[in-house]
């Protein structure tokens, strides 16, 4: 079984949203604010805007201030004002704070792992929101709060790419690289995957390709292809490709 350390990464998405204990207009313009600060950079302002939302029960203010202080960005990291805020726009059954609080449950951030209240959560938050599909499809795989089960996770892995978290699409390939979750080792499946991970702009798909040509990864060793693939991986402005790259081209990495 998987360890929980290759769970997927928050997000910083603040998504927009509008509670109902706010007027529509008051609610999308102070949280419309918000998001323009965050984009700037300008965190203290950020934060003030969406803790005033917050204050009036606006859901996604309420989690766009919990993931602030779930990553530290522009105040001291914070876990237990993020579980509270998580919280209080989960009850509101807002998908993105469902899906975190779920992921502090599965990570046992400020509060014990409890897998199955996790799977819980995702299960509640993956109607609508993808990457809590992505974090199914990583529970059926490894049975966290459920049974493992190798096609749900393979369906909810697609959903995800599908619904734009791509990184669903790279787990996909590497389920079937590394025979996870008991599936049967599949290289041609798995290329497939990161193929269609690199298309949809997720660069790691094109450059695990070019791992896979450069060592031999159930594919004849072949350094031009494994160039071609980093190469593209690099168009991505992926660093470790280009870096590959240009080692490669002076006879250094091959």
């Amino acid at each position: 079984m998987m360890q929980p350390s290759r769970r997927s990464k928050l997000i910083f998405v603040m998504t927009m949203g509008l509670g109902t204990s706010l007027g529509a207009s008051v609610a999308h313009a102070g949280y419309k604010d918000g998001l323009t600060l965050v984009r700037q950079g300008k965190w203290d302002q950020a934060t003030k805007e969406f803790d005033d939302m917050a204050a009036l029960g606006h859901a996604p203010s309420q989690f766009s201030l919990a993931l602030i202080n779930h990553l530290g960005r522009g105040v001291p990291r914070n876990l237990k004002k993020a579980y509270d805020l998580y919280k209080q726009s989960a009850v509101q059954n807002h998908p993105p704070a469902l899906n975190n609080l779920g992921m502090m449950y599965l990570n046992g951030e400020y509060v014990a792992v409890n897998r199955k209240i996790a799977f819980k959560l995702f299960s509640k938050a993956g109607a609508d929101h993808a990457q809590a599909k992505d974090n199914l499809g990583q529970c059926y795989e490894n049975g966290w709060g459920v049974e493992p089960d190798i096609e749900q996770a393979v369906n909810f892995f697609k959903l995800a790419g599908d619904e734009g978290y791509r990184l669903g699409y790279y787990h996909l390939g590497q389920l079937h690289e590394e025979g996870r979750g008991g599936a049967p080792v599949n290289i041609p499946e798995a290329m497939k995957w990161y193929q269609i991970a690199g298309e949809a702009t997720f660069a790691r798909g094109y450059h695990r390709l070019g791992e896979m040509y450069e060592q031999g990864i159930g594919v004849p060793r072949d350094v031009k292809q494994a160039i071609s693939w980093y190469e593209q991986a690099g168009a991505l402005g992926y660093e470790p490709a280009i870096t590959k790259v240009r080692k490669m081209k002076l006879g250094e990495g091959g």
